[in-house]
C-alpha cells in the first residue's frame, strides 16, 4: 500500500500545523479517513483490497497528522506510518512530515463524511471518514 501513501502525499502537497476552528466547507477535517477512489488522467478507480479500512490518514484536533498503511502481501501487517503536522484553511491543507521540513499544499473539499483532495496535476482522491 506504499502507493496509497504516495498518492496521499502527492495529492496533498500540504504543510500541517494546527486546524482547530479553521474548518472549511462547514465540515471538520479532524478524524480518520480512508482512500475510497482515485482519478488519474480522467480514469476513476474505486480502491478494493483485503486491508481496506486498515490504511488510513488521521487528522487530530491539535494539528497532527498520522498515516497508517498495511501490506496486503504480508497478511495486512503494518508497513508504513507517517507523523507530521497540518494546517487546514481556505479549502487547502498544508502538511509537514516530521522527517521532512518542506511542506506541501493541496486543495481539499469536505462534504459531510467525504473529502476530495485535488493535486496540482489535477488528480483526484476521494476519501471517506472512518466511523
Amino acid at each position: 500500500m506504499k502507493k496509497l501513501l504516495l498518492l496521499f502525499v502527492a495529492l496533498s502537497a500540504f504543510t500541517f500545523t494546527s486546524c482547530g476552528d479553521d474548518d472549511d466547507n462547514g465540515s471538520s477535517i479532524v478524524g480518520k479517513w480512508y482512500l475510497y477512489s482515485k482519478t488519474k488522467e480522467g480514469k476513476t478507480k474505486v480502491i478494493e483490497y483485503e486491508c481496506k479500512n486498515k490504511d488510513y490518514v488521521e487528522f487530530t484536533s491539535d494539528g497532527k497528522i498520522k498515516s497508517y498503511e498495511y501490506d496486503v502481501k504480508n497478511e495486512c501487517k503494518k508497513q508504513i506510518d507517517i507523523d507530521g503536522t497540518y494546517i487546514f484553511k481556505d479549502n487547502k491543507v498544508t502538511v509537514t512530515e516530521e522527517n521532512n521540513k518542506e511542506g506541501y499544499t493541496t486543495l481539499v473539499t469536505i462534504k459531510g463524511d467525504v473529502m476530495e483532495i485535488t493535486s496540482e496535476s489535477g488528480n483526484l482522491g476521494i476519501w471517506k471518514r472512518l466511523k
